[in-house]
């Protein structure tokens, strides 16, 4: 801490301020006063009481006293001995008293130090700030700064000299006093009111100060709003299910969602999706702005890989501090992604529709159809497998597939077991507009690879009323599968 000393010793002038008001020109102005003894003039005539009698200190054996630099108490009632008054002064070790009628020969060496503990009083409960931004010399930056250039001090006690007093003082950090510094009385005087500041004089610091924190937090305001107010995005990571007020929403892995908040209470981020706040544990979403590193150790397996986010941590700090204006930003967003996935959604139920149309309208049954091989390489049989589309109003109780083996030259072929037909069932049911797959692994057996082709040549529909419905003949079931049936 800087000290004032060397500077107010070089500004202090030896006439001081006080030097009639911490004065007395009058033995009885002492009374119940403490004095401050400048040298040891009094000493000439002070006297001690011995053995229930008045003695001068002078003719006291083996007594020796010095009062230049002490203080005294000086009480109230006077002290008679022989017709003699004498005031009575009492110190720390000893009790001297002085002739009322010897006052010319003491009084000009004594101050009142009851003058300045009634100075030092007022200004300690007064001036309690230091204009450190005028008086940098006594500033220690670890000190408690109030009011951008205001202070506060604490009065540490006073000195009182021939001269004046001496004012001891410090700045505060918290509770905690810093150094002390010391400020003379007349250089004090000088300066109350400039460097030291009254509690009563401080608005316009208070002022000035409020102006800088209103603009501050406006500056803060604003720039947090803009933080807060920034969409945050997040991929899924798997596939999740919820209900929500009877509705069921799937969200699939690669799913964009609009987080805004975090729920410390279930460790859990808050994301919009299909115009609802779903929950998402931490491990089940990754944050757009996520950065991966990978920290190498000695060994292949202290190899660690951290990821990190901003946008996590920040809704993690934030909790549900201005979650009402990210979730506007997320719900933006969100409502056109939504709109998106409806007009898509809706694109593919017209296309389905069309389809569905479609095959009603020309009875499209068939709408996949395979070879199926035994996967034994010593086996030489084979089947088919048939994806089936019920376009038909009744439900659809058996299948029959009738299926004919032609060679290379077009001529009806019979396979290695004499057979050149076969008829397999499929067992239902199927309902409207459903579907169904039928696989069969060994329908014929063609070990000299002779047969080029196995055609569908009669479907039979049995339906669940006992009605049927048989379509013959290749070429016109042909008709009635789809364009890509065949893989």
């Amino acid at each position: 801490m800087k000290n004032l000393a060397v500077l107010f010793v070089l500004l202090f002038c030896s006439s001081s301020l006080y030097a009639q008001d911490d004065r007395f020109s009058d033995i009885s102005q002492t009374k119940g006063k403490d004095v401050y003894v400048i040298d040891n003039s009094a000493l000439n005539v002070a006297f001690t009481i011995v053995d229930g009698k008045v003695k001068p200190i002078q003719k006291v054996k083996n007594l020796s006293v010095s009062m230049a630099g002490k203080v005294y108490s000086v009480e109230k009632d006077e002290y008679t001995y022989k017709k003699d008054t004498y005031i009575v002064l009492k110190g720390s070790n000893e009790t001297l008293l002085l002739k009322l009628a010897d006052s010319p020969l003491y009084l000009s060496s004594f101050v009142s130090k009851t003058y300045w503990q009634d100075k030092y009083d007022s200004y300690r409960k007064d001036y309690v700030y230091l204009d450190f931004k005028k008086y940098p010399q006594v500033h220690s930056q670890n000190a408690t700064v109030e009011y951008d250039d205001l202070s506060r001090i604490e009065w540490r006690g006073f000195d009182v000299s021939d001269n004046g007093a001496t004012f001891y003082m410090c700045e505060y950090n918290g509770i905690y006093p810093l150094d002390n510094f010391k400020v003379t009385s007349s250089v004090f005087e000088h300066s109350k009111g400039i460097y030291f500041v009254k509690k009563d004089d401080i608005q316009p610091f208070v002022e000035k100060y409020n102006a800088r924190i209103a603009k501050e937090k406006r500056d803060k305001e604003i720039a947090d709003s803009i933080t807060n107010c920034k969409l945050r995005l997040a991929i899924a990571l798997r596939e999740a299910k919820y209900m929500v007020d009877g509705r069921e929403i799937n969200v699939n892995k690669g799913d964009t969602l609009a987080v805004f908040s975090y729920d410390a209470s279930e460790g859990e981020f808050v994301a919009r999706f299909r115009v609802a706040n779903l929950l998402f544990k931490p491990d089940d979403i990754e944050f757009l702005d996520t950065k991966t590193t990978i920290t190498e150790g000695k060994y292949s397996w202290d190899k660690k890989t951290v990821k990190t986010s901003a946008d996590a941590e920040y809704l993690k700090a934030k909790g549900s501090e201005g979650k009402e204006q990210r979730f506007f930003v997320a719900a933006d967003f969100e409502e056109a992604q939504t709109k998106n996935w409806l007009d898509r959604l809706r694109a593919a139920i017209d296309d389905y529709n069309k389809e569905v149309a479609y095959k009603k309208k020309n009875q499209i049954f068939i709408t996949g159809i395979g070879y199926v091989f035994d996967s034994n390489e010593y086996s030489h049989s084979y089947g088919l497998r048939f994806d089936v589309y019920n376009c038909f109003s009744k439900t659809i109780k058996y299948v029959e597939f009738t299926l004919t083996n032609y060679n290379g030259v077009g001529d009806v072929q019979r396979d290695d077991m004499g057979r050149s037909t076969r008829t397999v069932r499929g067992i239902g049911p199927i309902e409207p507009e459903d579907g169904g797959r039928y696989s069969w692994d060994d329908i014929f057996w063609d070990e000299r690879g002779i047969i080029k082709d196995s055609k569908l040549t009669s479907v039979k529909f049995i339906f669940k009323d006992g009605t049927t419905r048989v379509f013959s003949g290749n070429a016109n079931i042909r008709k009635h599968m789809s364009a890509d049936a065949w893989d």
